[in-house]
């Protein structure tokens, strides 16, 4: 993979009330005040990237509308270069449709970019990292180490209570699951 990756964008613009109002009402995990700001503002400018991700994300949470929501949080990633602010938005509407994988990616996309950007560390500490293999001179696929590994995950969650992440949650401080 020798391809360049993108020069960090500048710092989205803030200062839009209706964008405001929503950040503080999903800050305070009411989705659904959010997504009626976040509506207002991408009505007034649907080409601000910050206003097209914002109503994607809470387009996906509010009316599970999952298409459109991604689309319009690609599209402001491809508009405004990449940003942590926006590539936490795709990690969340893809988190919100149960792909973590890709919202993994799009996390470690931004940490690329910005190894010290709070948000995107603690989304990073609330999504967690793959273990290693229980025999670490096997394989991750050999069956034994499968087998193990299984094993090890059920001993953990008994030890442990169930943490379900939200995508509410990714990425703002003080979320995280604790050890």
């Amino acid at each position: 993979m020798s391809e360049a990756s993108p020069a960090p964008s500048a710092p989205l613009p803030p200062g839009d009330p209706d964008l405001d109002e929503g950040l503080s009402a999903f800050a305070a995990r009411d989705p659904e005040a959010a997504h009626a700001a976040f509506g207002r503002a991408y009505r007034r400018d649907s080409r601000s990237p910050r206003a097209m991700s914002w109503y994607g994300v809470t387009l996906v949470l509010v009316e599970r509308n999952s298409n459109l929501g991604v689309a319009l949080c690609d599209q402001a990633v491809r508009a405004a270069g990449p940003d942590p602010e926006l590539l936490l938005n795709l990690a969340r509407v893809h988190l919100a449709l149960n792909q973590r994988e890709r919202s993994v990616r799009a996390i470690s996309r931004g940490l690329e970019l910005w190894p010290r950007d709070a948000r995107l560390l603690a989304a990073r500490d609330a999504l967690g990292t793959r273990s290693a293999p229980v025999l670490p001179f096997l394989s991750r696929s050999n069956p034994l180490n499968r087998t193990l590994g299984k094993l090890r995950h059920r001993w953990r969650q008994r030890r442990a209570p169930a943490y379900e992440l939200s995508p509410l949650a990714l990425g703002l401080p003080g979320d995280a699951p604790g050890p």
